[in-house]
């Protein structure tokens, strides 16, 4: 992107600087009152964007924020910003707030508010994306935050926090433990293999159903002739035992699409190598990144 090019979105216009843009009574900047989306772009255009407007109005609906933009303008948007700011490997940031006013610590009515839209891009770090698909090291940690991780909303700090502290430790993410069971990494989902099948968490309100997983399970996996199960049964659910003894673990995020996790708490897994499974995943995966998703 170049240095004096910088076209941005807000409230149905567009601007080249983010000065005058952003309210200081804006409740996302006040609370984190609001969503977001992270869209990869690749080879110029957004990727499952789709996919991303679908879970941010549901993100709004579950917070009560109304939408003022409709699902469809946003394709158009994106593509907007991404080529005035001539991205070709980069993201997309989506946010929504409920509004600017009052510092009122409460959630005011759903109209008394106008919510505030702003979509801007950046260039992707290409570098770091192939490293960490070359296999990573994670560690564990309890998951403290709150019960309703599956909105994608602009309160993030827990999991930029524990992020924050696997890396002082060389890891790459650090993977959630809640009452002894895996939920999700602090922004990745993740997965393990036992006995060439896949298992991972089924959707709740404890983990973020990510874009990439929702393709691993509906794009990626029948390509492969995968099976994946999401187990119900309590006695089933991913134990940090379980994990540990995993044939293969990976994460999916929509950044680096499929990680393979080499070590986690200083563990190899697999030997320290990416397993048959992860690395038919990965292909198959990259692939669909290179054929393009709406």
């Amino acid at each position: 992107m170049a240095e004096d090019k910088a076209t941005i979105f807000y409230n149905h216009q567009y601007y080249y600087s983010f000065a005058n843009v952003m309210n200081a009574d804006d409740r996302g900047l006040q609370f984190g009152d609001g969503c977001y989306e992270w869209i990869r772009v690749h080879k110029g255009h957004p990727f499952a964007l789709s996919y991303h407007v679908d879970r941010l109005y549901r993100s709004m609906r579950l917070l009560g924020i109304r939408a003022v933009i409709a699902p469809d303008e946003f394709t158009e948007i994106h593509e907007i910003i991404a080529e005035e700011n001539d991205i070709k490997e980069g993201y997309l940031v989506l946010t929504v707030t409920r509004g600017a006013g009052a510092h009122d610590f409460t959630i005011p009515g759903r109209m008394a508010m106008k919510p505030n839209t702003l979509v801007y891009a950046r260039e992707l770090d290409v570098a770091a994306v192939e490293k960490a698909q070359q296999g990573v090291s994670c560690v564990t940690t309890e998951d403290t935050r709150w019960p309703h991780c599956d909105i994608l909303s602009l309160n993030m700090l827990p999991n930029i926090m524990d992020r924050a502290a696997a890396q002082k430790k060389g890891a790459y993410d650090a993977i959630y433990l809640r009452n002894g069971m895996v939920t999700e990494a602090t922004h990745s989902n993740l997965f393990i293999v036992k006995d060439g099948v896949i298992w991972t968490r089924k959707a709740d309100n404890f983990l973020l159903k990510g874009i990439t997983r929702q393709l691993i399970f509906t794009r990626v996996a029948p390509t492969c002739s995968a099976t994946i199960i999401e187990p119900e049964q309590e006695n089933q659910l991913i134990t940090k035992e379980r994990l540990m003894g995993a044939e293969e673990v990976f994460l999916t995020n929509s950044e680096a699409g499929v990680v393979p996790v080499l070590s986690i708490d200083g563990q190899p897994i697999n030997d320290g190598k990416i397993g048959k499974v992860t690395a038919n995943l990965q292909k198959h995966y990259l692939h669909l990144l290179e054929d393009g998703l709406p």
